[in-house]
Formats: structure tokens, C-alpha cells, sequence
């Protein structure tokens, strides 16, 4: 169950489980240590993103890779006030789709929700049906940006994440989010994100 990375030496739970309770140990720290809010990265590119974008270290954040549901639901146990989730839009689309474990083992709904948002935006057929030839959201992204659609693309899937981020905590604490693009450089928040950002930084 567990794996030597690379070169650091550092052991890194591989399991599902084992990722799971290291999440919940985490958070048991870090509410213990008087944290009221969690902040949460997917991985590399979101720890990158904190560190050069964000106005507090990444020390304060808890990396909860593909657990996203599971995370939520840890903040919930351990008592905290909200939940700041930070990652890229290759895994975050899959949010919008209520999507909680964004692993391609359990589920993919990436392009659905990247043409459900593209019907929304009132965008044409012949450029919806290029939608599932795309690889990745970001080649995703380029045509949106071609027929100058992003921006309401964006607008459109913040909502729907945020809808179900919150739904999955039921309304109980702020759930919010930072969606971000390296290539495209931009950076989509939901409706709490800001508060919480707020709120992290004065922690």
C-alpha cells in the first residue's frame, strides 16, 4: 500500500483508503491547531497555483487529490466553517456534473458537462459536435475561445460546480472554489471563494 516517490525519499500512502485517512488526519490537525476553514489542492498544478497566485502559503492547504467528496465530508465531521477548493479545469469540470471522485476509474464527464455548458451559452451545433474530438478542457477551451464563447463558458460552469459543492455539504458550511487554466490564464471563483480566501489569509 504505500510507494517511495521519486528522489525526496518522502513514503506517500497509495490506496484509496490510506490517501483518505491521511486527509482526515490532516484536517483533524489542522482544526485542532484552531483552522475554522479548509483549503483543499487536487495536486501539482494546484499546489503551483497557490504558491505564485494566492495570498497565503501553501502550508495551509491539504492535498486531497481525486477525494473531493470524501474531503468535504471529512470538514464536515471535523466541524469546520468552509472549504476552499483550488484546482485545474482538466479535473474541476468534472464537478459540474456532481462528479466527487474526479478519478477516470469511477467516472468521466468532462466533455458532457463542457457541451451542456456550450448548448447554455447558446453556442452553434457545428461547433458542439467538435466538443468530443477534444482531448483535454483545455483544447476544449480553445475552440470556445475561438467563437468567443469562454468567458460565458466559464460563468456557466462555476455555477454548476458551486451548485454541487454545496449541495454536497447541504448548505451545512461555505463550500467555494478557484477554477484556473494555466494555458489559458484565467481564474473562474464560485460565489463563496472570495470570503473564504478572505477568511484563510486571517487565519
Amino acid at each position: 500500500g504505500i510507494s517511495i516517490i521519486g528522489t525526496s525519499g518522502l513514503v506517500e500512502p497509495m490506496s484509496s483508503q490510506e490517501l483518505v485517512d491521511t486527509i482526515r488526519a490532516e484536517a483533524s490537525i489542522r482544526r485542532c491547531s484552531g483552522a475554522k476553514n479548509m483549503l483543499l489542492t487536487l495536486g501539482n498544478y494546484s499546489e503551483s497555483f497557490v504558491q505564485e497566485e494566492m495570498p497565503f502559503p501553501l502550508e495551509k492547504s491539504i492535498k486531497c487529490s481525486n477525494f473531493i467528496g470524501d474531503s468535504l465530508d471529512i470538514a464536515l465531521e471535523n466541524g469546520f466553517e468552509g472549504v476552499l477548493l483550488v484546482g485545474h479545469i482538466g479535473k474541476m469540470v468534472k464537478l459540474g456534473a456532481g462528479i466527487m471522485n474526479t478519478h477516470s476509474e469511477f467516472a468521466d464527464g468532462r466533455i458532457d458537462v463542457l457541451v451542456t455548458c456550450g448548448v447554455l451559452a447558446d453556442m452553434d451545433v457545428e461547433v458542439l459536435k467538435k466538443i468530443p474530438l477534444c482531448a483535454t478542457a483545455d483544447s476544449a477551451l480553445d475552440l470556445f475561445r475561438e467563437v468567443g464563447k469562454m468567458e460565458k463558458i466559464l460563468e456557466i460552469l462555476a455555477k454548476k460546480v458551486d451548485y454541487y459543492l454545496n449541495a454536497r455539504v447541504k448548505g451545512e458550511i461555505k463550500v467555494g472554489a478557484v477554477i484556473f487554466s494555466y494555458k489559458h490564464k484565467f481564474a473562474v471563483k464560485t460565489k463563496f471563494a472570495d470570503d473564504l480566501i478572505k477568511k484563510i489569509s486571517e487565519e
